[in-house]
């Protein structure tokens, strides 16, 4: 089953600021993610509990996820360095 891609509205700002070359790894990655979203080892722990991250370590980057099954939808929430 694939899943439908949508942005929360902080989303789409965080998403513009990124290099061409780091959201172009991104969409190889989420392409692969709308049609397994549920990867075991990429989910979040702590005040993120429910949701999924996809990281780039060499960029030092990562995008958060979160899954909606009754609506076949994959919440993008946010994507740049990580804050802990």
């Amino acid at each position: 089953m694939t899943y439908k891609l949508l942005r929360h509205k902080d989303f789409t700002a965080e998403w513009e600021k990124l290099p061409s070359a780091i959201r172009d790894q991104f969409k190889k990655k989420l392409a692969k993610v709308i049609e397994q979203p549920h990867i075991p080892k990429n989910m979040l722990k702590g005040d993120l509990a429910g949701c999924y991250k996809i990281k780039l370590l060499k960029a030092g980057v990562r995008l958060v996820y979160q899954v909606k099954d009754d609506q076949v939808v994959i919440l993008l929430i946010t994507v740049g360095k990580r804050a802990d």
